[in-house]
């Protein structure tokens, strides 16, 4: 919006312009048809700064392969055609990569141009939507951004500069600051009358940490785009956006971003700039780079009392679209991101780092896999709203990120386990399997542990030698098990399988085995430590489950040592043991039409609903016990837009079954429920949800919830949804790991394994979205938002139709705030990352055990442990979710020969006094502590 009218752009109007258009150009030259709420006619002189640039969506309407070669012509126009003035590539540094890929002879002409100033680039990697990566994510793409920007000759503005996302996370000042950005610049999430009026605030965070932010205008990142040379029209358009630009702004240093989605520079850059300095005085107008400016604002900021603001960024109403519709779009892509994370963050990078710290491994291909995962975090792809295309390349990407990081995982494993692959394939006579028992948490765990269980193996052979081969695949006699202590152990499922032994000196010794789901009740293993067992002598660590842990199922009941759970007509019922809390574990599901798009779900008629059969026995005990039971709900296989009419008023041929089983489960030893849902969604145009009513005595008008660097605190708005009529506020929010309700008596936790949006209802109900299906990447007639949000495409995959998956905990916590969500974060890790057996085949000789990594403090969650950028660390890093400080203890595999404090950039900081192998320190309350060990 740019003086009360809706812009036309992305996001912000009717219409997206197109590169240079006739169009757009007539539009800003118009005058605007009302004069600004707030004329400013003895506005102080200002100095407006031009900053040339392009809004680069990597991928979005086109894929990446099209999009490529548009970004390659643009740099090669700066190159050869220099003018002598600077030009912003985004904010991010993947571009560069793009263009050294499809122009790799032009790589001097670019470290010229980066080196000179000519081009901008960073700190990003890629301008990643805000609000659904983790914490660690975040720093990785800044990380990879920098070193990029660096390796190219360059030197990344320092700027955090976010100018379309959806939404930022309330780190980000911890992100600035830890990476030395003194300005934040971002459009989205801020403005309107929620939010103080002036252009320039202060970001704060409770650990401290702030950041210097400038509010863009409600035209955003394309308000000064396209700027006329003649003199008439220069005034008529600065006329028209003086307003926006100059804004309530205490430090009279302003903001013209000169460019748009896809464009490339604009012609006569230094004559436009002429033109609009004649047309603002008394304003001073100067041409210069993104650090330029933020060099400016700093400056004229010193002394200045400025407002200040903290937390998430997500209402823009009155300002921009917010659009906080992508939280569940293309739902499972949201959970495969989640997974990787986890995958990435928790279990690859801390063995690999480990095991180079004791000087067993040294593997540099965690770069390599990082940025395969960040090309998928800008927010046109995390966010679902591109065409299928990009849907179809991201889903490699995640796939190949996956093979990546097991692969890192299972190579460190083989090194801290000083297991040589080529070694113990010279003795396979000798081979005798081995479960390895490994905690990815950085605090010893024990208790019911999940083994996969390899015996029965018969050779199976590949290539010619295998013609004579007698037929493995026929399974063979039952045998007795290969292992000791049987008589502990509860089977879950048995199954033949595949299994395949590797060495960079033999081919594959491949085998058809004998897989065993086990569980079994096993002592402490120290936090990312490893234990090695021959499978014949597991009886020595396979204990009696203890009475007073275990767990067991009837037809009618399933109960342990914290939950009973009841079967009735009127479906499941769970008391809390400790505290007589009540909650239905299941719920129900809820289907409602959505005639939305990929960025706004637009929710019509009545909802339907799914209630569960009732439980038939799963798992009996005593590790391990559960029920399964199913459900169905009817939906028309497409919903007519703008239909509301219930489906049973639709033809039955268009009328199809959505059909889900629950499975809810007790294990030995924990506190939680684990409900597990599987499904089938052969409908479209809908919203699918699971619907949990909160127990009775928890307050359900507000929530804490799990975000990057602390939890974010959200309360139930009562604003009216329709108050903005260009955007109507959304009640849904972004769900990370988990979410916590404070009550009377105890507080009530939901663990969540990747989706990634939920709903705090006025009814006492908790909704989290299973999956949205629409069909067009942007619609024009979507009554919460009119106009396109994109460009208009088909997006037939987005209907999600298949398969789905959600698995859920659900936790009764401690009253006290501070100790429930602590007691949340470790229930978490324990869904989410469990302790873990596995069986290798081809071992001959002996494993030592690993003794791990441990954090101990009380308030203190582990955030990190990896290898630092420049090789030479290994980094550790907590975050303190205590408004306290908080004394720590790093528990090291090894002596510490130096250790450092350090800022989220690695950049060394004081020393800390002794060494050895434990490192004590003290956490600042809220605060990210980040140290460097060697």
């Amino acid at each position: 919006m740019i003086d009360g009218k809706l812009c036309v752009r992305k996001f912000a109007g009717a219409t997206c312009p197109h590169n240079g258009s006739a169009e757009y150009s007539a539009r800003m030259d118009a005058p605007p048809p009302h004069p600004p709420p707030h004329p400013l006619p003895h506005t102080p002189p200002h100095t407006v700064v031009i900053v040339s640039h392009t809004h680069w969506d990597r991928e979005w309407y086109h894929p990446l392969g099209r999009m490529r070669q548009r970004l390659a012509r643009l740099i090669d126009a700066l190159l050869d055609e220099p003018d002598g003035l600077p030009f912003l590539l985004d904010g991010q540094s993947i571009v560069l990569d793009d263009y050294a890929m499809i122009r790799p002879g032009r790589a001097p002409g670019l470290r010229e141009a980066l080196r000179d100033g000519r081009l901008e680039a960073g700190p990003w990697y890629v301008l990643a939507d805000m609000l659904l990566p983790g914490g660690e994510a975040l720093v990785r793409n800044l990380l990879e951004g920098t070193q990029t920007v660096r390796e190219a000759g360059g030197t990344p503005p320092d700027v955090l500069y976010s100018p379309d996302a959806f939404g930022h996370s309330g780190a980000g000042p911890v992100l600035a600051e830890g990476f030395g950005l003194r300005v934040a610049i971002v459009w989205r999430g801020l403005g309107g009358p929620m939010h103080p009026q002036s252009t320039v605030v202060q970001w704060t965070h409770p650990s401290g940490a702030k950041v210097l932010l400038y509010h863009l205008p409600p035209g955003g990142y394309e308000v000064g785009s396209s700027m006329p040379v003649a003199p008439e029209a220069a005034a008529l358009r600065w006329q028209s956006i003086r307003h926006a630009v100059l804004g309530e702004n205490p430090l009279r240093i302003a903001l013209l971003p000169n460019g748009a989605d896809h464009h490339a520079r604009q012609p006569e850059r230094a004559a436009t700039a002429e033109a609009l300095r004649t047309a603002a005085v008394p304003h001073a107008v100067v041409c210069d780079s993104l650090r330029g400016f933020a060099a400016r604002l700093m400056h004229a900021a010193s002394g200045v009392t400025i407002p200040e603001i903290s937390g998430e960024l997500r209402d823009s109403t009155g300002w921009s679209w917010s659009l906080q519709g992508t939280f569940a779009t293309r739902a499972h892509q949201k959970r495969t991101n989640a997974q990787l994370e986890r995958l990435l963050v928790r279990d690859a990078e801390p063995w690999a780092a480990l095991a180079w710290f004791v000087g067993a491994y040294d593997e540099p291909a965690l770069r390599t896999a990082w940025k395969t995962l960040l090309a998928t975090h800008p927010h046109d792809t995390l966010c679902g709203c591109s065409v299928d295309d990009v849907a179809v390349a991201a889903d490699q990407r995640w796939a190949d990120a996956r093979v990546q990081a097991s692969g890192i995982r299972d190579d460190a494993l083989c090194a801290l386990m000083q297991l040589d692959p080529a070694a113990q394939s010279d003795q396979e006579a000798h081979w005798h399997p081995m479960l390895i028992i490994r905690n990815p948490a950085a605090r010893a765990r024990g208790g019911a542990v999940r083994l996969r269980l390899i015996d029965a193996s018969v050779a199976d052979p590949v290539g010619p030698g295998s013609v004579d081969h007698a037929p493995a695949r026929v399974a063979p006699s039952p045998a007795p098990p290969a292992w000791t202590g049987d008589e502990q152990l509860q089977l879950l499922r048995r199954s033949r399988q595949f299994d395949r032994v590797e060495s960079p000196r033999h081919y594959p010794r491949n085998a058809v085995v004998r897989v065993s789901d086990m569980m079994a009740w096993v002592g402490p293993v120290a936090g990312y430590g490893v234990q090695p067992v021959w499978l014949a002598e597991l009886a020595s660590i396979a204990q009696p489950v203890p009475p007073s842990e275990k767990v067991r199922a009837t037809a009618t009941e399933l109960c342990g040592p914290a939950w009973n759970i009841a079967s009735s007509v009127q479906g499941l019922l769970a008391t809390h043991t400790a505290t007589g809390a009540r909650v239905n574990p299941v719920g129900w599901l809820e289907s409602v039409t959505d005639a939305g798009d990929t960025y706004t779900p637009s929710l019509r008629g009545e909802p339907v609903f799914g209630h569960w059969s009732a439980p038939r026995l799963h798992t009996r005990g005593p590790l391990r016990a559960g029920w399964e039971m199913s459900t169905e709900l009817e939906r028309p296989r497409n919903s007519v837009a703008g239909a509301v009419e219930a489906s049973r008023e639709l033809p039955r041929r268009n009328v199809v079954s959505v059909t889900a089983s629950a499975t809810v489960a007790l294990t030995a030893g924990t506190d939680w429920i684990e409900v597990t849902m599987r499904g089938d969604n052969p409908a479209g145009d809908h919203r699918l949800r699971w619907v949990l009513p909160l127990p009775a005595g928890i307050h359900a008008n507000r929530v804490i919830a799990d975000a990057a660097f602390g939890a974010a605190y959200r309360v139930l708005s009562d604003r009216a949804p329709s108050e903005w009529s260009a955007e109507e506020r959304l009640p849904t929010a972004p769900l990370h790991r988990w979410l916590c309700f404070t009550g009377d008596a105890f507080a009530f936790g939901i663990v969540s394994d990747g989706l990634a949006e939920y709903e705090l209802m006025p009814n006492g109900h908790l909704a989290i979205t299973l999956l949205r299906a629409v069909g067009e990447l942007s619609r024009r007639d979507v009554m919460e938002r009119p106009g396109h949000a994109g460009w208009p495409a088909a997006t037939p995959l987005a209907q999600s139709r298949g398969p789905f998956v959600a698995r859920f905990a659900i936790v009764v916590l401690p009253e006290d705030r501070d100790a429930a969500l602590m007691r949340l974060a470790t229930v978490a890790d324990d869904v989410l990352l469990p302790l873990t057996g596995d069986t290798w085949r081809g071992v001959a000789t002996p494993l030592p055990a690993f003794p791990g990594l441990t954090l101990e403090g009380d308030g203190l969650t582990f955030s990190t442990a990896k290898r630092s950028e420049d090789g030479n660390w290994l980094v550790l890093r907590c975050v303190n979710q205590l408004g306290t400080a908080v004394r720590g203890v790093w528990h090291l595999p090894r002596d510490a020969r130096e250790v450092r404090h350090s800022r989220l950039d690695e950049t060394p900081g004081l020393a800390l006094t002794g060494a050895g192998p434990r490192i004590r320190f003290e956490a600042p309350p809220n605060g990210i502590t980040t140290m460097l060990v060697r």
